[in-house]
């Protein structure tokens, strides 16, 4: 028989399968971008505060500096409702997608440059790799995972902050997802 379903090490194989085959615009000057294709992403889980603190630290040095964004966050805790023979748990995720920012860009120019060119095909390729893996989650009949989005075009002008009031040290634009509802199927094998 299988170990028991990690939901951290699921959502680590879902973001490890979103750069194939992804090209990204990014920011190269005021008005120009380059395009990436299959992006690297930073896969961090935790609180807030660690999330901040992880940023931190990639920041420190040059080459790790690249590695920051775009970042794909899982935030814990979360809890796994386990109340059914019929599937492993039920879990409600929430998660951030990040990346870099300019405190001088108004919200039109954050609307192209970090939402519509990096932050919304990371999510469409996040919930399309969950309904990809069917061998982990059940979507049920009609493919689906219910989920809260929002957009937060504050980050980048005002700051974002842990909740502990720390502010993240540099400007990010990031969509917040929260209640990503899972279904995570049981694990069986058969000895032949």
């Amino acid at each position: 028989m299988m170990g028991r379903p990690d939901v951290i090490e699921l959502v680590r194989g879902i973001v490890a399968s979103i750069p194939d085959g992804l090209e990204l615009q990014f920011p190269d000057g005021d008005e120009a971008y380059k395009a990436v294709a299959c992006p690297q992403l930073n896969y961090v889980f935790g609180s807030a505060q660690y999330i901040k603190d992880t940023l931190d630290t990639l920041g420190k040095t040059v080459p790790t500096t690249e590695l920051k964004f775009p970042l794909v966050g899982l935030f814990t805790p979360f809890r796994e409702i386990h109340d059914s023979p019929d599937y492993y748990a039920r879990v409600n995720l929430s998660m951030v997608i990040a990346c870099q920012s300019r405190k001088e860009w108004d919200n039109e120019k954050r609307k192209v440059s970090s939402f519509g060119n990096i932050l919304r095909p990371i999510c469409e390729r996040l919930v399309d790799g969950i309904l990809a893996d069917t061998l982990h989650f059940d979507t049920g009949y009609e493919s689906f995972v219910g989920y809260e989005l929002s957009e937060n075009y504050d980050y980048g002008r005002y700051g974002a902050y842990t909740d502990t009031g720390e502010e993240v040290s540099e400007p990010i634009d990031a969509i917040n997802i929260r209640s990503l509802q899972l279904i995570i199927k049981n694990q069986n094998c058969r000895i032949k």
